[in-house]
């Protein structure tokens, strides 16, 4: 997943095995690391003939990214209820030859293509500033004729005239009659009418979305020869860092039939909308092309190698490393130490030392039979009972924090870990007395009294 993230506007590799690696020690030092605001960006190429490709690269940037001022008086918005604005501006230029290597990423080789593209966005609310649901996003593109290249992205937010870069990413563009290799792309629907075809791309980077569907489209080897009904076969793998096990079964398998491939005469690609659409015109010659729907609702969260097998050849004619993206994924589920640790809520000390003890596999395996014990809907990969009890603690630690306790340490923070929302909380503030909380549930009562000024609340009574 390439990610734009921080002032400095690095595009990094970033993922949950990242972060486990890194071997966090506390629940604080991991928030901090994924709280980093998110963008994303990459490139795709489509044939036009023997002779150019267009180089597309998209980008997508998601509300927390973008620095938002609140509306002037003398201001028009597009409509009255919206109050805050985010202006952004991205530029990209292509470079001839490949990248030189150096600490100072800077761009060597003529300039060969420069393009921009800007927008102002508009929210109503503060909250909406901060949303990681919502998002802008955008492509641009250029025909190249077949060789190497790099291109570099500079970003202007907020109104500043200052544009900031980004690193810099190599482009290679082949003989398009000459292809031998498979290239992948991931996108969120396909509709085909008559001889049109128009396919929604994904936009998350080399990133799909826990517990949803989606589609991997294919453009084909070219140089091949003969029927090409069931001569592929596309395979998903558990990966970890890009590699997979050779003993491993794939997680999915699929021969290419023909009903999922199409000759495209034309291609083009653009913002329809709010959505990044490829078009493709059919015929009988063209750029072959395929496409797998992939049910990515029975996949875990994890890191997979997606794989194209040529059956006549017997080898790997593509294959495409993608990392499964969980948005408002609990915090605690970013690193296995951590969310055994917070487990400390509804398990015995036993209990907790046998998970925590072995391996990493082995504390990973464990950790995944516990939740799978408990899961409420075993036929689906999606665990209900473990996404609500994470994001209790969430809940907890954002809005029961003290300077001195955790909010998942605190008292209020435990009993909600425990029993949830209560039906009714009743905060009393009595006369030269400490402040009240009596929280209402169906089957308890628990009385919560401040200890401080400073947001401390102690259990005195459950009933």
């Amino acid at each position: 997943m390439y990610r734009i993230t921080g002032f400095l506007i690095a595009i990094l590799l970033f993922s949950a095995a990242d972060i486990n690696a890194q071997r966090q020690n506390s629940y604080e030092s991991l928030l901090r690391q994924i709280e980093q605001p998110s963008a994303f960006s990459d490139h795709v190429l489509l044939p036009q003939n023997d002779s150019t490709s267009v180089a597309a690269v998209l980008f997508r940037m998601e509300h927390d990214f973008l620095p938002f001022l609140k509306k002037r008086s003398n201001m028009d918005a597009p409509s009255d209820d919206l109050e805050y604005f985010a202006p952004v501006r991205i530029g990209l230029e292509v470079f001839e030859g490949e990248p030189r290597q150096s600490r100072r990423q800077t761009p060597s080789g003529a300039s060969v293509f420069r393009d921009m593209w800007s927008d102002t966005v508009w929210v109503s609310t503060f909250e909406d500033t901060r949303s990681r649901f919502d998002h802008t996003q955008g492509v641009l593109s250029g025909e190249l004729s077949p060789g190497e290249y790099h291109y570099q992205l500079q970003l202007a937010r907020g109104g500043s005239e200052r544009e900031l870069p980004s690193q810099i990413r190599p482009i290679s563009v082949p003989n398009s009659s000459e292809l031998e290799k498979a290239d992948f792309m991931l996108i969120s629907s396909l509709e085909m009418s008559g001889n049109e075809i128009n396919a929604i791309m994904l936009n998350y980077g080399q990133n799909v979305l826990y517990g949803q569907d989606y589609t991997v489209l294919i453009r084909l080897p070219n140089a091949v020869s003969g029927d090409l009904q069931e001569r592929y076969e596309l395979s998903i793998k558990k990966s970890q860092n890009g590699e997979t096990s050779s003993s491993e079964e794939p997680h999915f398998r699929t021969a290419l039939g023909s009903e999922s491939l199409f000759l495209a005469s034309q291609s083009s690609i653009s913002k329809q909308g709010e959505n990044i659409s490829l078009q493709f015109q059919t015929g009988d010659s063209g750029f072959r092309y395929a496409y797998a729907n992939i049910p990515n609702v029975e996949f875990e969260n994890a890191e997979y190698k997606i794989e194209l097998k040529d059956l006549m050849q017997d080898e790997i004619v593509g294959e495409k490393t993608i990392q499964s993206r969980w948005i408002d994924m609990p915090v605690s589920l970013y690193n296995l130490d951590i969310a055994i640790e917070m487990l400390k809520f509804i398990v015995s000390d036993r209990e907790l030392r046998n998970l925590n003890s072995g391996s990493k596999a082995e504390q990973e395996r464990k950790f995944r039979e516990f939740w799978a014990e408990r899961d409420p809907t075993p036929d689906t990969e999606y665990n209900e009972l473990m996404a609500e009890y994470y994001q209790r603690i969430d809940y907890s630690y954002q809005n029961f924090s003290s300077l001195q306790v955790p909010g998942y340490e605190s008292d209020r923070g435990r009993a909600y870990i425990l029993y949830g929302p209560p039906n009714n909380i009743d905060r009393r503030l009595l006369p030269n007395q400490p402040t009240r909380e009596i929280w209402e549930y169906p089957n308890r009562e628990l009385i919560f009294e401040a200890t401080s000024g400073l947001g401390d609340f102690k259990l005195i009574s459950e009933s």
